[in-house]
Protein backbone atom coordinates (compact mmCIF):
# COMPACT_ATOMS: atom_id res chain seq x y z
CA UNK A 1 0.00 0.00 0.00
CA UNK A 2 2.89 2.35 0.76
CA UNK A 3 4.35 2.06 -2.69
CA UNK A 4 0.95 2.97 -3.97
CA UNK A 5 1.60 6.66 -5.07
CA UNK A 6 4.98 6.04 -5.30
CA UNK A 7 7.08 7.66 -8.11
CA UNK A 8 10.12 6.63 -9.91
CA UNK A 9 12.03 9.94 -8.87
CA UNK A 10 11.71 9.61 -5.52
CA UNK A 11 14.98 8.20 -4.70
CA UNK A 12 16.65 10.71 -6.82
CA UNK A 13 15.29 13.43 -5.92
CA UNK A 14 15.86 12.95 -1.61
CA UNK A 15 19.35 12.15 -2.38
CA UNK A 16 19.81 15.50 -4.41
CA UNK A 17 18.55 16.82 -1.26
CA UNK A 18 21.04 15.37 1.02
CA UNK A 19 18.70 12.46 2.09
CA UNK A 20 20.64 9.02 2.94
CA UNK A 21 18.64 7.19 0.60
CA UNK A 22 18.30 3.62 0.36
CA UNK A 23 16.18 0.95 -1.86
CA UNK A 24 14.94 -2.19 0.22
CA UNK A 25 11.91 -4.64 -0.08
CA UNK A 26 9.77 -6.92 2.25
CA UNK A 27 8.98 -9.16 -0.84
CA UNK A 28 11.31 -12.16 -1.42
CA UNK A 29 10.91 -11.43 -5.16
CA UNK A 30 11.47 -7.82 -5.38
CA UNK A 31 14.76 -7.97 -3.35
CA UNK A 32 16.24 -10.48 -5.39
CA UNK A 33 16.96 -7.54 -8.17
CA UNK A 34 16.79 -4.41 -5.94
CA UNK A 35 20.18 -3.55 -8.49
CA UNK A 36 17.56 -3.28 -11.13
CA UNK A 37 15.56 -0.90 -9.23
CA UNK A 38 18.49 1.40 -7.74
CA UNK A 39 19.17 1.58 -11.45
CA UNK A 40 15.68 2.68 -12.18
CA UNK A 41 17.41 5.93 -10.54
CA UNK A 42 19.23 6.29 -13.03
CA UNK A 43 16.84 6.57 -15.77
CA UNK A 44 14.24 8.54 -14.23
CA UNK A 45 15.83 10.50 -11.75
CA UNK A 46 19.69 11.39 -13.71
CA UNK A 47 21.35 9.71 -10.64
CA UNK A 48 25.34 9.06 -11.40
CA UNK A 49 25.77 4.78 -12.04
CA UNK A 50 27.93 5.37 -8.08
CA UNK A 51 25.02 7.16 -6.36
CA UNK A 52 22.42 4.26 -7.75
CA UNK A 53 24.63 1.29 -6.41
CA UNK A 54 24.79 3.51 -3.21
CA UNK A 55 21.42 2.81 -2.58
CA UNK A 56 22.11 -0.59 -2.26
CA UNK A 57 25.09 -1.16 -0.88
CA UNK A 58 26.62 1.47 1.33
CA UNK A 59 23.55 4.20 1.81
CA UNK A 60 21.86 0.78 3.78
CA UNK A 61 25.09 -0.01 6.05
CA UNK A 62 24.99 3.91 6.55
CA UNK A 63 21.41 4.05 8.00
CA UNK A 64 21.82 0.46 9.94
CA UNK A 65 25.09 1.85 11.55
CA UNK A 66 27.32 -1.17 10.28
CA UNK A 67 28.78 1.30 7.42
CA UNK A 68 32.68 0.40 9.43
CA UNK A 69 31.91 -3.34 8.30
CA UNK A 70 30.17 -3.34 5.15
CA UNK A 71 28.27 -1.48 2.46
CA UNK A 72 31.94 -0.80 0.27
CA UNK A 73 34.94 -2.33 -0.71
CA UNK A 74 37.60 -1.31 2.01
CA UNK A 75 40.47 -2.73 3.65
CA UNK A 76 39.39 -3.65 6.73
CA UNK A 77 36.12 -4.24 6.32
CA UNK A 78 33.95 -7.34 5.55
CA UNK A 79 34.41 -9.12 2.50
CA UNK A 80 30.97 -9.35 1.27
CA UNK A 81 30.99 -9.57 -1.94
CA UNK A 82 28.54 -10.43 -5.19
CA UNK A 83 30.48 -10.62 -8.49
CA UNK A 84 28.48 -10.24 -11.50
CA UNK A 85 28.84 -11.04 -14.77
CA UNK A 86 28.11 -7.40 -16.19
CA UNK A 87 27.51 -4.00 -14.59
CA UNK A 88 25.68 -4.68 -11.62
CA UNK A 89 22.67 -1.72 -12.56
CA UNK A 90 21.94 -4.06 -15.55
CA UNK A 91 18.89 -6.17 -16.36
CA UNK A 92 21.67 -8.93 -17.64
CA UNK A 93 23.54 -8.85 -15.09
CA UNK A 94 23.62 -12.53 -12.69
CA UNK A 95 25.54 -13.09 -10.06
CA UNK A 96 28.54 -15.31 -10.82
CA UNK A 97 30.13 -15.67 -6.98
CA UNK A 98 29.26 -14.59 -3.95
CA UNK A 99 31.56 -14.33 -0.38
CA UNK A 100 30.63 -13.86 2.75
CA UNK A 101 33.65 -12.98 5.33
CA UNK A 102 35.60 -13.83 2.66
CA UNK A 103 34.27 -17.14 2.15
CA UNK A 104 32.73 -18.29 -1.36
CA UNK A 105 28.99 -19.33 -0.34
CA UNK A 106 27.83 -19.42 -4.28
CA UNK A 107 29.43 -19.91 -7.09
CA UNK A 108 27.60 -19.78 -10.22
CA UNK A 109 30.03 -22.15 -12.61
CA UNK A 110 30.19 -24.99 -9.92
CA UNK A 111 26.41 -24.52 -9.11
CA UNK A 112 25.88 -25.38 -12.90
CA UNK A 113 28.42 -28.23 -12.55
CA UNK A 114 26.67 -29.52 -10.02
CA UNK A 115 23.05 -29.83 -11.55
CA UNK A 116 22.99 -32.65 -13.21
CA UNK A 117 24.17 -35.01 -10.10
CA UNK A 118 21.49 -33.36 -8.40
CA UNK A 119 19.10 -34.04 -11.11
CA UNK A 120 20.27 -37.73 -10.82
CA UNK A 121 19.84 -37.84 -7.29
CA UNK A 122 16.59 -36.27 -7.34
CA UNK A 123 15.16 -39.29 -9.72
CA UNK A 124 16.84 -41.63 -7.64
CA UNK A 125 15.08 -40.57 -4.72
CA UNK A 126 11.97 -40.63 -6.79
CA UNK A 127 12.28 -44.06 -7.89
CA UNK A 128 13.29 -45.47 -4.39
CA UNK A 129 9.93 -44.23 -3.33
CA UNK A 130 7.69 -44.64 -6.64
CA UNK A 131 9.10 -48.58 -5.37
CA UNK A 132 8.49 -48.41 -1.66
CA UNK A 133 4.39 -46.98 -2.48
CA UNK A 134 4.15 -50.41 -5.38
CA UNK A 135 5.81 -52.71 -2.77
CA UNK A 136 3.31 -51.38 -0.04
CA UNK A 137 0.60 -51.81 -2.55
CA UNK A 138 1.36 -55.19 -3.36
CA UNK A 139 1.50 -56.51 0.13
CA UNK A 140 -1.97 -55.24 1.04
CA UNK A 141 -3.23 -56.71 -1.87
CA UNK A 142 -1.61 -59.84 -1.08
CA UNK A 143 -3.48 -60.05 2.59
CA UNK A 144 -6.81 -61.93 2.20
CA UNK A 145 -9.42 -60.10 4.63
CA UNK A 146 -8.45 -57.01 5.80
CA UNK A 147 -8.18 -56.21 9.50
CA UNK A 148 -11.16 -54.80 11.02
CA UNK A 149 -10.75 -51.56 12.84
CA UNK A 150 -12.12 -50.96 16.33
CA UNK A 151 -15.33 -48.66 16.59
CA UNK A 152 -14.52 -45.49 18.23
CA UNK A 153 -17.70 -44.25 18.10
CA UNK A 154 -18.68 -46.97 20.65
CA UNK A 155 -20.58 -45.40 23.86
CA UNK A 156 -19.31 -45.79 26.85
CA UNK A 157 -21.29 -46.87 29.62
CA UNK A 158 -22.16 -44.29 32.37
CA UNK A 159 -19.68 -43.91 35.35
CA UNK A 160 -21.04 -44.31 39.00
CA UNK A 161 -19.87 -41.67 41.43
CA UNK A 162 -17.50 -44.69 42.67
CA UNK A 163 -15.59 -44.32 39.50
CA UNK A 164 -15.00 -40.76 39.55
CA UNK A 165 -11.39 -40.03 39.89
CA UNK A 166 -10.91 -43.45 39.33
CA UNK A 167 -8.11 -42.83 35.98
CA UNK A 168 -9.11 -46.38 34.61
CA UNK A 169 -12.96 -45.68 34.95
CA UNK A 170 -12.23 -42.60 33.24
CA UNK A 171 -11.96 -40.15 35.18
CA UNK A 172 -9.85 -37.09 35.65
Amino acid sequence: MEAYDAIPYNAALMTDRGVIVSINSDDAEEARHLNQEAAKSMKYGGLSANDALKLVTLNPAIQLGIDNRVGSIEVGKDADLAIFNHDPLSVYAVVQKTLIDGQIYFDRQRDIDARPALEKEKQDLLAKEKKAAEEKKAEGKSESKPEKKPDAKKKQPPTSQSNVGNVAGGGL
